[in-house]
């Protein structure tokens, strides 16, 4: 599912007002809004409203690294759906990579090693 599409689910099945308008827009729920099929960090109220839409599965991550950024960096290189990244807590849409991170104890540093 790329961002448009997104985008264009939660206006179709969100009543009322959206964000001060009559619909999202894409920076209302993304932070990086340039790109349709990649970077789906979302914003705080963007994780807000999709977790009314969508199962949310929180991981508490276990790193050594703790830059924030280098996450950031790191998880969009391998996310194709939408995530929120919280100091040491991952929250996704998707049950595979739930799982999989869920299942190595959320060790960050050992995921993004089985990614590449």
């Amino acid at each position: 599912m790329t961002k448009l599409e997104l985008i264009k689910y939660l206006n179709d099945n969100t009543k009322g007002r959206k964000a001060g308008r009559k619909e999202f827009k894409m920076n209302d729920i993304f932070i990086s809004s340039t790109r349709d099929s990649t970077n789906f960090r979302l914003t705080r109220y963007g994780k807000d409203v999709i977790e009314k839409h969508f199962r949310a599965y929180k991981i508490n991550l276990t790193t050594k690294n703790v830059e924030v950024g280098a996450k950031i960096i790191t998880i969009d290189r391998y996310m194709n759906s939408p995530y929120y990244l919280n100091n040491s807590t991952l929250i996704v849409y998707e049950e595979g990579v739930a799982a999989e991170l869920l299942l190595i104890d959320g060790d960050f540093d050992l995921w993004v090693e089985n990614k590449t």
